[in-house]
C-alpha cells in the first residue's frame, strides 16, 4: 500500500486490465484500494472514464460497499459487529470501551495512522458475539483486553 496519490498513469495501469471484464469496476476498485489504501477523487475520475460511467455512478458503487474507503485507513482496522446477535452480547459497550481507549469515534483513524475503528453489521460469527474483525482475523467473545492483546501480538 502506497501513501499519497498514485500518478494518473499508474491509476490507468491498475484499471486497464479490468476494463474488458464484465463487472470489471468491482475488481478495479479492489485493486486501487489495495495499492493506494483508499479510493481517491482522482481514482473515481479515472474509473468513470475507463468504464464510461458518471462519477456519481462510480461513487454509488464505492459508497455501497463497506470494503472501500475514500480516506486513508489505519494499519490496523478494527471492525466491531453491531448486528442484533452481537448487540445482545454487549457490542455497544465494547464499542464504547474501544473508542474511548483509542480516543476515536467510529469511522475515524488515529493521527499516527495505526488504528481505524469501524462498525459492521454481521461478521458471520453470531454464536461467539460480540465479534470483532481486526484486519483479516475474526475474534469471537471479544473484549477490550482481547482486542488490545491481539494488536500487541500483530506488532511483534
Amino acid at each position: 500500500m502506497k501513501c499519497g496519490l498514485i500518478l494518473m498513469s499508474s491509476l490507468k495501469a491498475i484499471i486497464e486490465p479490468f476494463t474488458q471484464l464484465e463487472g470489471g469496476l468491482m475488481p478495479a476498485l479492489h485493486a486501487i484500494q489495495e495499492e493506494e489504501g483508499y479510493i481517491s477523487n482522482d481514482a473515481i475520475s479515472e474509473l468513470a472514464i475507463a468504464f464510461n460511467y458518471s462519477k456519481a455512478e462510480v461513487l454509488d458503487v464505492l459508497t455501497y460497499y463497506d470494503d472501500f474507503s475514500q480516506e486513508p485507513l489505519g494499519k490496523n482496522i478494527i471492525r466491531i459487529c453491531r448486528a442484533e446477535a452481537c448487540q445482545s452480547q454487549k457490542s455497544e459497550e465494547l464499542t464504547q470501551e474501544l473508542t474511548s481507549h483509542f480516543g476515536l469515534d467510529l469511522h475515524q483513524t488515529s493521527g499516527d495512522s495505526e488504528i481505524t475503528i469501524k462498525e459492521v453489521f454481521c461478521l458471520g460469527n453470531c454464536a461467539l458475539g460480540p465479534s470483532v474483525m481486526i484486519n483479516d482475523s475474526v475474534l469471537g467473545e471479544a473484549s477490550k483486553d482481547k482486542v488490545i492483546k491481539f494488536l500487541e501480538k500483530t506488532e511483534k
